[in-house]
């Protein structure tokens, strides 16, 4: 009897150890299970942001991500921390990293907001780069529906591209620097993202590619490459695009007419003026400006003719262009100056033009200018029988130097014609 007591406590002794071994081994593996651990990580991290020790923080969220890598309160957790120190890269690229993992609208917005907040402090505050709206960029691309993104993508091309009415960004500077590979670059990339969705792009695009203000300077070493990014624009439906490649087309014609001329007057053969100024063509440049029916080309009185750039102008009619003459602008290496203003001698219309060999601006004196006048010569007394007037057609040859204090003009009245040589009638 005493021994079988004996067992039986020996058995319950046992018994009761085994059910604290199982418990105590319940509790370990509870202990270690990942849900377990990743809510002892998100629990620290929590009360290490209430204390604002931001870096404990920061390592308590990660290692619940290294615990769960799809934990969307880990993500937006870090997101908060990196926020509040102030390093919002890190925020938008941890917010962008757990939506791609998990697909969380919520971090998706997270991440938009964040982005867009930092763009509008950067517009605010002056600070606006090609970056801030490349990032507007990303986030239209990831979130069509979010059209502050758009609206902002607009007021950074205002702000890259404008200076009051005038736009030089498409503008070489006198240094040589050029801001148009950033540019291009952009605009390539808003053209490529705006094919998959027109309507949401187009303000941007219209804003970047045709830029609605009063002048829009182009170097023309840039104009190939522009005129390509025109002609995307107007594919995608961008108002202006089309009159601005009209302006484009009309440049380039007048730039091949007027290569040959260039090269005479460089070389120094200001003979060929001569027959370059009577030419029919010539002279439908000069009555278009004196009539006001020039297409595109805009211009009066001196129309200047140059290599290094255009300008886009706004004006009743529409978009048109004028060469740059602007020496504070462009470095002259040469203008050529169309006369187109009415200018008759006994009825007949002057035809005219003049030539400005480079010069250094910083050098400017002295300076000089050349033209060539076709016009009729208004003769009177021995030169007729009756002393009446009588039209003389010849050719007018001017050099103009400018001095500081005064000018000096050398001129060959009667340099070549059918009546150079005068004689009594």
């Amino acid at each position: 009897m005493r021994k079988r007591k004996a067992r039986r406590r020996r058995l319950i002794i046992g018994t009761a150890a085994a059910v604290v071994i199982i418990a105590a081994g319940i509790t370990l593996i509870y202990w270690n299970l990942p849900q377990t651990k990743l809510g002892r990580a998100l629990e620290a991290a929590g009360a290490y942001m209430t204390e604002m020790d931001y870096v404990n923080a920061q390592g308590a969220y990660e290692e619940a991500l290294s615990i769960d890598g799809t934990s969307v309160q880990a993500y937006r957790g870090l997101a908060d921390d990196f926020t509040v120190r102030g390093m919002e890269q890190e925020a938008e690229s941890i917010l962008l990293e757990g939506y791609e993992v998990t697909g969380d609208s919520v971090l998706l917005q997270n991440y938009a907001a964040t982005v867009l907040n930092d763009a509008v402090e950067q517009i605010n505050s002056g600070n606006v780069t090609y970056a801030t709206a490349q990032r507007c960029l990303d986030v239209l691309e990831k979130v069509p529906a979010e059209t502050q993104a758009a609206e902002l993508l607009v007021t950074c091309a205002q702000r890259l591209l404008q200076t009051g009415d005038q736009s030089v960004v498409l503008l070489d500077g006198l240094d040589g620097s050029s801001g148009f590979p950033e540019y291009q670059d952009f605009a390539d990339r808003l053209l490529t993202a705006a094919q998959g969705n027109p309507a949401l792009y187009l303000p941007a695009v219209e804003a970047f590619c045709v830029i609605p203000v009063q002048e829009v300077y182009l170097s023309l070493s840039h104009a190939a490459d522009y005129r390509a990014l025109l002609e995307r624009a107007e594919g995608l439906g961008a108002a202006g695009a089309g009159e601005l490649l009209a302006c484009l087309d009309k440049q380039s014609e007048i730039s091949a007419y007027f290569a040959p001329m260039f090269e005479n007057f460089e070389r120094g053969n200001f003979e060929a003026a001569k027959s370059f100024i009577v030419e029919d063509e010539y002279k439908v440049i000069r009555d278009s400006f004196i009539e006001g029916v020039m297409d595109y080309w805009y211009g009066n009185s001196y129309v200047p003719v140059t290599k290094e750039a255009i300008v886009f102008l706004q004006t009743e009619n529409g978009r048109m262009f004028s060469y740059v003459e602007d020496s504070s602008l462009v470095e002259p290496t040469g203008t050529i100056r169309v006369l187109g203003q009415t200018m008759k001698d006994m009825g007949v219309q002057r035809t005219g033009i003049e030539y400005v060999p480079a010069y250094d601006p910083a050098f400017y004196y002295p300076h000089t200018e050349y033209e060539i006048i076709y016009w009729n010569t208004m003769v009177t007394g021995d030169a007729t029988v009756h002393s009446t007037v009588v039209s003389r057609m010849n050719y007018r040859f001017a050099e103009k130097i400018f001095l500081a204090d005064r000018t000096e003009s050398n001129m060959i009245y009667d340099w070549g014609g059918p009546n150079e040589k005068r004689k009594k009638e």
